[in-house]
């Protein structure tokens, strides 16, 4: 397996950010402390793009070595209005972010440095056409905040490490279209503080295969749109999916969105600066998108996608007003009170042109509840409005585990029926999360385009049969699960469970001899094996004399991947081990099979070792080897087993550990006494084995004959309840 070069800038890339984050958080919560990152990234950008595109003009000018970084103040404020009118800003030399950045760590008041520099960047957009898209762009980078510490001169170190950190970032060269490397950081960042701020992140930031996913549903069959738009738009992740599948040139009006939190949209106005989107390209308003929309007089969107909140609450009839919008109105009745989800289905409905289509994100309940649920249900299938309802698996947003639906409109549609998609089993599994691949994406999609039935994953439904059903929209109701039941042989079942109960007793009789006294009165074999263990007759020795440790020098994969030629351990990026853990016992995969394997640390975690594409290479992990001259005095699962005994802290780094716990001594008697110290234990360990084995059998046992009883008819029991309800 070859290592892409973009893979391995973009993995360098992500350990840098996870470095410098981790470096600057504190007393900061790390969801916090991401405005402070984002945003000094977001400088550097602006930055950086205002002196290439100044330094390229002046050099195809005829004046090779001119820099802008490097020229006075007063020289540059007479172009400043022809900048701002170009790029929608302007920065005087003296306050780029290198320039910023050098003269750091001798200003005593580099926190008001910065807010100078802000403001007057800001300030440099006001009355001209960009003054929307700049206006209060650095307000959530407080630099005079209690949290970057207590006094100014605590701030300001804190302040230069983010400075130095952020500059120390390998973003390439801008003429070699480096601009996806600021895009990708951004992505990184907000995908890795997302993870770690648990409920709170799902309300910023959508995984970038569900926002791929949507965006590709919004644009089958098309090379561009006039424009896409975004009611909740977040972070912007969902709108910028579409530069990257068209193109953002074929996005012809631009990128529209709504957003009513401050902070992300500020965050979203950078998202769509980092991805080099012109000014004039993008408009994001701040507002409650449902009570006080502001994209009224746009022309309908081509391309509609969105993650809205879950069941939030809102105005709804207790606005007199709203019954008469033109949003709501046709449906005759209003989403309810405490659950906003379908308000959002209608907005977006009434700005969808009449070509266009939109994917959105839904919380299954509005899919099957009654009430004016079901009457907002009712109009948008009456008038053939619903393309789609594909069923996603569950746990894929940050935050929560809910499986989520995605409901797919049109206005016009050629058929009269609804797609239901059954995908909750399209996903690999990423530590505790779930994530679609891009073969996950492309079923779905060959699916949607193709329109046809397929057992168990996708069915067309005329619109008539969803009215017999009480217009529920829930995939289950219309595509039949598929029977994974493995069929059981019970009698060739029966006869193994006698087998492993007979294996077991033949370990337990072995154990009670290990642990009972002799019949004279003696020592237990324990006992003698115990007495030669004790410090006069045994040598104590260090795991360094006997152990090496070997660094795995080829990216570690999916299992997926593995190929039997490798000599390193390849493992899932979801699992995590922690010291000397066999392959056999924890999935650890290993041609040679004769290796355990130490990992020092708990990499599910931690971005800086995992990447996107689900490969590690990391410096926590080591192959454990038997020295040649410790084959003659030790036995290698003896010292598996001694190993196992240490007591670990999985805080501690690789080299921390080996420099520690390498010394660590352990008694290391005779081989034959080690030989029986592991035939013991393994005893233990097989009857523990086989217990399992009998567990995992009678759970067979049992499934069989609940089936029996309660399936005569070898029907899915929940199907069944289904079909007489259906009948009723």
């Amino acid at each position: 397996m070859t290592e892409n070069k973009s893979d391995v800038e973009r993995a360098e890339l992500h350990r840098t950010i996870w470095n410098i984050a981790n470096d600057l958080r504190g007393s900061v919560d790390g969801w916090d402390f991401k405005q402070y990152v984002l945003g000094m990234l977001f400088y550097r950008y602006i930055s950086e793009n205002l002196t290439n595109f100044i330094n390229k003009g002046e050099r195809e000018a005829g004046y090779p070595d001119f820099d802008y970084a490097k020229l006075s103040d007063e020289e540059a404020l007479q172009a400043k209005d022809d900048l701002v009118a170009t790029k929608g800003f302007f920065i005087l030399p003296s306050e780029l972010f290198e320039n910023v950045r050098k003269n750091a760590p001798d200003d005593k008041n580099l926190n008001e440095a910065l807010e100078r520099v802000f403001k007057n960047i800001e300030a440099s957009a006001q009355g001209t056409q960009s003054e929307k898209n700049f206006k209060g762009l650095f307000d959530d980078i407080d630099v005079n905040s209690n949290k970057l510490g207590n006094t100014v001169e605590q701030r300001n170190k804190k302040l230069v490490k983010l400075l130095n950190g952020i500059g120390d970032m390998e973003l390439g060269d801008y003429q070699n279209n480096s601009i996806d490397a600021f895009g990708d950081a951004y992505e990184f960042l907000m995908g890795m503080y997302a993870s770690n701020a648990g409920k709170s992140g799902g309300e910023y930031y959508t995984p970038q295969e569900v926002s791929e996913l949507l965006a590709r549903i919004t644009v089958v069959g098309k090379k561009d749109v006039n424009k896409v738009y975004d009611p909740a738009v977040g972070s912007g992740s969902l709108l910028l999916q579409f530069a990257k599948i068209l193109g953002k040139e074929n996005v012809r009006l631009g990128f529209f969105g709504q957003e009513i939190n401050l902070t992300t949209y500020n965050l979203c106005r950078i998202n769509m600066w980092l991805h080099d989107i012109d000014y004039d390209k993008f408009d994001i308003a701040l507002g409650d998108t449902l009570t006080d929309p502001k994209h009224w007089d746009d022309e309908p969107f081509e391309a509609i996608v969105s993650n809205p909140p879950y069941s939030i609450k809102w105005e709804g009839d207790n606005n007199p007003v709203l019954i008469n919008d033109p949003r709501f109105s046709p449906a005759g009745v209003l989403a309810p009170k405490s659950k906003a989800d379908l308000a959002f289905i209608m907005h977006s409905l009434s700005w969808l042109a009449s070509n266009g289509t939109a994917a959105i994100v839904c919380f299954p309940g509005i899919l099957h509840r009654g009430g004016a649920e079901q009457k907002i249900r009712k109009y948008l299938v009456d008038n053939n409005f619903i393309d789609a309802i594909i069923q996603l698996p569950e746990n894929l947003f940050f935050g929560t585990s809910i499986a989520t639906c995605i409901m797919v409109l049109k206005r016009s549609k050629s058929d009269n029926g609804i797609l239901f998609i059954d995908a909750s089993d399209e996903f690999v599994k990423i530590g505790n999360s779930n994530k679609l691949t891009s073969e996950n994406i492309q079923n779905i999609l060959n699916a949607y385009i193709k329109r046809k039935d397929k057992d168990h994953f996708a069915k067309f439904v005329p619109n008539n049969d969803i009215e017999k059903q009480d217009y529920n929209l829930s995939v289950s109701a219309y595509v039949e699960p598929e029977d994974t039941r493995e069929e059981i042989d019970i009698v060739k079942l029966n006869a193994e469970i006698k087998e492993i109960v007979a294996r077991q007793q033949v370990l337990r009789n072995e154990i009670d001899k290990i642990i009972e006294k002799n019949r004279g009165g003696g020592m237990s074999r324990l006992e003698e094996l115990i007495q030669e263990l004790c410090p006069n007759g045994v040598e104590y020795i260090s795991l360094d004399e006997v152990i090496d440790y070997e660094q795995p020098t080829k990216y570690i994969v999916k299992s997926t991947d593995y190929d039997n030629s490798f000599e390193t351990p390849v493992l899932t990026a979801g699992q995590a081990f922690v010291l000397g853990y066999t392959d056999e016992e924890f999935g650890i995969y290993n041609a040679s099979k004769s290796n355990p394997v130490i990992i020092f640390d708990d990499f599910t975690t931690s971005f800086h070792w995992v990447d996107f594409n689900f490969k590690v290479k990391s410096s926590a992990m080591k192959i454990l080897k038997l020295k040649p001259k410790a084959e003659n005095i030790a036995s290698f699962r003896y010292l598996y087993y001694a190993m196992k005994n240490i007591r670990y802290s999985p805080a501690n780094h690789a080299r921390q550990w080996i420099r520690k716990y390498s010394k660590f001594c352990i008694p290391l008697p005779s081989l034959p006494v080690q030989q029986e110290i592991v035939r013991i234990l393994d005893t233990f360990t097989e009857l523990t084995t086989e217990l399992n084995a009998e567990l995992d059998a009678r759970k067979k046992q049992y499934e069989y004959y609940r089936d029996l009883l309660l399936n005569p008819d070898n029907k899915f029991f929940t199907r069944a309840i289904f079909d007489v309800t259906k009948q009723r």
